[in-house]
């Protein structure tokens, strides 16, 4: 049977009916009546929604989401299930992308992996003996909010120093525009004159070879390995898979994280490991929601491929 997955955005939803083999049988992306309009001509047995923020699993509740507040405190499952009449459950992003990603992509041949998505903020989620570690509350794998350097950068979350602020796409941005500055003949400086520098901006001045550029992400991708080293010698996973839209830098950001690895993470999780850049992209969080739906009867739609929890 198949299932909806659906990945709620602060601008946008994305809804799709996904096959038990992960491949996308129908898709949306619009924020109206996603669930019911997708489905349409299909046998769907559940859907799952991946929304970001803090989610108590256990009651398929939103307890915060800072871009969402109207889903706060809303039993989602049951105002969705009346009107689409399916069994809905709900899901951090993060969690369901990094499943996505267990079941489809990057970690579908092993049972231990950590995922991190590098986007406006980091999310992350992690798979331990093919079970999704959600923590006592549901509200585990906020890798993101790890503290790495306590007089860093503000972050989001009200801390300092914060993985998310030292290696996330803002973060980028934000140390682009440090090292305009600093090095205002660069063609980083010339274009900080122009206009606000976005982290796509210093990807494509980096493969241009432009020093300023190299020099933000080889520091975001050292701050980014410090973080995974951490992860690696707490968590022993076989993958790392590392996706969001800051992860299309790839080797300018994923070669100085798998050094610092490297140098910080302990044997034989350090040898073990891999550092691997997510497969599945923008689809990873509809895929990992459609395979964390579950039917009434409480499996899970596409089906036990891999041990779940």
């Amino acid at each position: 049977m198949n299932a909806i997955g659906v990945d709620i955005g602060g601008t946008k939803i994305a809804a799709a009916v996904v096959s038990p083999e992960g491949k996308v049988l129908n898709e949306v992306r619009y924020p109206t009546q996603a669930i019911r309009e997708v489905k349409e001509g299909f046998e769907v047995d559940g859907a799952c929604l991946a929304v970001p923020g803090f989610v108590l699993t256990t009651e398929n509740k939103v307890i915060f989401a800072p871009n969402l507040h109207e889903i706060e405190n809303i039993h989602l499952d049951e105002e969705l299930g009346r009107r689409t009449g399916l069994r809905v459950t709900v899901e951090n992003d993060a969690n369901a992308a990094a499943w996505g990603e267990f079941r489809f992509g990057a970690g579908q041949a092993v049972d231990h992996q950590v995922f991190i998505t590098l986007g406006t903020g980091i999310g992350g989620g992690v798979i331990t003996h093919g079970v999704l570690l959600r923590g006592a509350q549901g509200a585990g794998g906020e890798l993101g909010h790890v503290t790495l350097d306590p007089t860093g950068p503000p972050c989001s979350c009200g801390n300092h120093g914060c993985l998310e602020a030292l290696a996330s796409g803002t973060a980028i941005g934000r140390r682009a525009r440090e090292v305009a500055n600093e090095m205002p003949r660069s063609a980083l400086g010339r274009l900080a004159i122009e206009k606000q520098v976005l982290g796509e901006d210093v990807t494509r001045l980096a493969h241009e070879g432009d020093k300023a550029a190299l020099r933000v992400l080889e520091e975001t991708g050292r701050w980014l390995g410090i973080g995974l080293a951490g992860f690696v010698n707490i968590f022993n996973p076989e993958v790392v898979a590392v996706g969001g839209g800051a992860s299309r830098a790839g080797a300018f950001i994923l070669e100085p994280a798998r050094k610092e690895v490297d140098l910080r993470a302990r044997s034989p999780s350090r040898d073990l490991v891999k550092i691997r850049k997510a497969t599945l992209g923008p689809e990873s969080g509809v895929l990992g929601a459609a395979a964390l739906a579950r039917s009434e009867d409480g499996e899970y739609v596409l089906g036990p491929s891999k041990q779940v929890a």
